[in-house]
Formats: C-alpha cells, structure tokens, sequence
C-alpha cells in the first residue's frame, strides 16, 4: 500500500516555564502548517514546557493526559486538524520524566519518555535503568530494556526518539526490526553564547576566524549518513531542534530536517546560529511509503 504524509517540523523558541506562551507558539505554527495541507506538527523536545531541569520547568510537570499542557495541544490539534507532537515534563508519583506528547485530532493521545538524561536535565528522571561506565555521563540502555512507544498516522508505524535516546546502541535497527518506518528525533539542548553569533560579530570582516567557523557550520549541516540510513532501511526520517536563548543559560540551535524513504533530502533548515535571527520557524515536506 502507498501512503504519504505531509509533515511540518518546527523549531520553536521556547521559554522555561512560559506554558502559556509556547503553546501559543506552537498553535500559531500548527495553524500556519495546517493552511499549508500538513497533517502531523514535530515539534522539539520540551517545547511545551521549556528546556531544562529548571524548578520553573519542574512547576509544569503533569500526569500524561491530565493537565494544560494537554488540553492546550488536545485543542491545537482539534481546531488544526494536525496530529502535533509536542515535549513536556510528565509526572508519575514523585518522578518526573522528560517526554513527548502525540496528540491526534479526535483527543486520543499516547506519550514517550526519554530514557538517558543529561546532566543539564536534572533532577529529571531517566525512563529506565541505566548502567554507567567511564565513558560516557549519561549512562546505557540494558539490552532489551528499552521502552519506545510506538504509534501509526495515515497507516504508517511511527516513533519518536527524545535526543540522547539517539544514543541507543543500534537504535534504527531495533526501531526497525520493530515495522517502525517513521522515525522522528526531538533535541532541546543548545549551546552557550559563545557558540553563537551577533550581526555585528558576523559583519566584522577583520574577524576572518570567526567568519569561517560559521561558513562551516553552515556548509556541513546537509552531508549526513541519515540519507543513506533511509535509503538502505526503506525508512523515513525527520528532526527538530529548539532555536534561541532560554533566558538563562542556554542559546538552542534551531535545526530540523525531513529525509525520504529513498534517500531525498527534502526539507533543512540548518540551524539559526545568529543571536538576532532566532525565532520560531517550520517546514513541511510530503513523506512517501509503501507500506
């Protein structure tokens, strides 16, 4: 069976805590991606809530299904008609998890948590069990112990994969062996201000080395192994990243990607590393399949 899906990765400018303005954000691109005949709105990790393990950010930690943040989406997605996935803090008991929301337009919903947490997401707790060694801070996935969730749109097996979760040993394969067809990967965490850019930095010509640190960032955003990953699975492949300064700490990226079945580049956005370009964009791109 043919299916296709036309789908509208956003990066947003979210802020920790500011429930109320990121779903505004959110709705006001769910309305501009529905205008343009999309069905299914990514957006990045904790786009809901705010990036972060800041006690604002843990304020607006809610039991799936049962808070504003979902009737804030449950409403975006009736009046857009878009399924939106959308990241948020769940709470369950004393622990609150990183996760993300897919929330479809007749009010049915279902939720993944994050598994690996970073050490800029505490006190957010990982999703399962983890074993530690001196290689790697945030701590693997035991073998077989990994809890995806997964869902179908138009007919096409789907999951979302929360950013370090990325890291998963052998994580398209173990997706895939699982008829998952659509992966799509949400990122929050950004860099720091020294890693980005002003207008007035980038418009000095006497500062060559920093004008060739951006070209190059800017250039090697594209090149990347998840065409051919796509290509050789029969898979397709989207992405999205927060965009601009937190307020506190962190100055997100703002990238995003759609990648096809066969290998087709057919949506980037590079990323918005230039301080006073950071705002909330998206694009859309339609997704084939053969199911």
């Amino acid at each position: 069976m043919h299916t296709s899906l036309k789908i509208a990765v956003a990066s947003v400018c979210s802020l920790p805590g500011d429930v109320e303005g990121n779903l505004k954000k959110i709705g006001d691109i769910a309305r501009s991606a529905a205008q343009s005949g999309c069905e299914f709105l990514l957006t990045p990790e904790m786009s809901a809530s705010g990036y972060g393990g800041y006690p604002e950010v843990l304020a607006t930690a809610e039991e799936a299904g049962k808070g504003p943040i979902f009737s804030g989406l449950k409403k975006i997605a009736e009046e857009s008609g878009l399924t939106v996935a959308a990241g948020f803090a769940e709470k369950e008991g004393e622990k609150n998890y990183i996760a993300h929301y897919c929330v479809f337009p007749d009010g049915n919903f279902c939720v993944t948590r994050k598994h690996r947490v970073t050490p800029a997401e505490f006190p957010l707790t990982p999703a399962v069990r983890l074993y530690y060694d001196e290689t790697e801070e945030i701590g693997y996935v035991y073998e077989g112990e990994e809890r995806f969730t997964l869902f179908t749109v138009k007919g096409i097996p789907c999951a979302i994969v929360i950013c370090a979760d990325w890291g998963i040993k052998d994580i398209l394969g173990k997706l895939q062996r699982r008829g998952v067809r659509f992966v799509m990967l949400v990122t929050g965490a950004g860099g720091k201000r020294e890693d980005r850019y002003s207008l007035a930095e980038l418009r000095d010509k006497n500062n060559a080395e920093l004008r060739k640190r951006y070209l190059a960032e800017m250039q090697h955003c594209n090149p990347d192994g998840m065409l051919f990953e796509c290509l050789d699975r029969n898979m397709a492949f989207a992405c999205c990243n927060l965009v601009g300064f937190d307020g506190k700490k962190y100055y997100h990226g703002g990238s995003g990607k759609i990648v096809g079945s066969n290998g087709e580049l057919l949506f980037s956005l590079p990323g918005i590393p230039v301080i006073e370009n950071m705002r909330s964009v998206f694009g859309f791109a339609q997704v084939d399949l053969d199911i």
